[in-house]
């Protein structure tokens, strides 16, 4: 898939189109589900792209807080400038964020 990825963080935003294949959009839903599955427990799950430019790490504490890092880069990691960053979430967010990712799947067949 196309992707066309925009990031905003207090200070900086940016866009840039890169690719995803399906199989990994379809991991990143799963790996969403997963830390659904994992409340009341920590656990830790990671996700990124076969280009090695999209990258996140999610740790869920058993109280429920969610802890996320995040790396973009227009390139691979090696090859260009890359932005990172870490943030807090609610666990009750996983359930949206795996529903938003479904139906992106689901438009693109």
């Amino acid at each position: 898939m196309r992707v066309d990825t925009q990031i905003r963080v207090p200070a900086f935003e940016g866009s840039y189109a890169c690719t995803v294949q399906i199989d990994e959009w379809r991991d990143l839903i799963q790996a969403l589900r997963k830390l659904e599955t994992m409340v009341g427990r920590d656990t830790e799950v990671s996700w990124g792209n076969m280009e090695a430019n999209i990258e996140f790490k999610f740790r869920l504490h058993k109280r429920g807080t969610l802890e996320g890092q995040y790396r973009f880069s227009p390139e691979n990691f090696s090859l260009g400038p890359t932005l990172s960053g870490a943030f807090e979430a609610d666990r009750t967010f996983l359930r949206g964020w795996a529903r938003s990712a479904q139906q992106v799947l689901e438009n693109v067949r």
